[in-house]
């Protein structure tokens, strides 16, 4: 399962927080404790060996001593892409907050909807019994009665329909 936007857009601002920390790092000096092939560099056995116990720096230190701004350059390049991940995540948590917004908002009509159509419901079996038995007795001719169950299906399908919406959005919050 891929991971939510939200969790995208964390992950896309935390990375770009520690590629600051790694332009930054480019202004002090490093120190290679490996040789070629990745064997362990002969100077770094020696960094700490004298005869006198005295510290011997005789290992290979890189100073950055000129750059023309090239570091500089690196650590406003890697701040400008954290300013651009953190409006990324901040959209991202807006939308998320505008679809819960939404689908609060979609629940609570659909809601209201099924409410009336209930109460719609409960109106129209009643007109419909009372149609049957008005027919029954020989009060009204049966297109009352036709007429009466047509409306009253309309309304159960509008009904069955709402429920559907309403059970949608209740998955959608």
């Amino acid at each position: 399962m891929p991971p939510s936007p939200s969790r995208r857009a964390e992950q896309t601002l935390i990375a770009a927080n520690a590629r600051i920390g790694v332009a930054k790092s480019l202004y002090f000096p490093t120190i290679s404790l490996t040789g070629a092939f990745g064997t362990a560099s002969t100077d770094l056995s020696s960094l700490f060996t004298a005869s006198s116990r005295a510290w011997n720096f005789g290992v290979p230190v890189s100073v950055p001593l000129f750059t023309a701004g090239r570091i500089g350059g690196e650590v406003k390049a890697a701040e400008a892409l954290q300013q651009q991940a953190l409006y990324g995540y901040q959209q991202t948590i807006q939308n998320a907050f505008r679809e819960v917004d939404d689908a609060l908002l979609d629940r609570g009509k659909s809601g209201q909807r099924l409410d009336a159509l209930s109460r719609q419901l409960k109106a129209l079996n009643n007109y419909a019994r009372l149609a049957r038995m008005r027919y029954d007795e020989g009060y009204t001719s049966y297109l009352e009665v036709l007429d009466a169950d047509r409306s009253l299906f309309n309304v159960e399908l509008s009904h069955t329909t709402s429920q559907n919406v309403l059970f949608r959005s209740m998955i959608n919050v």
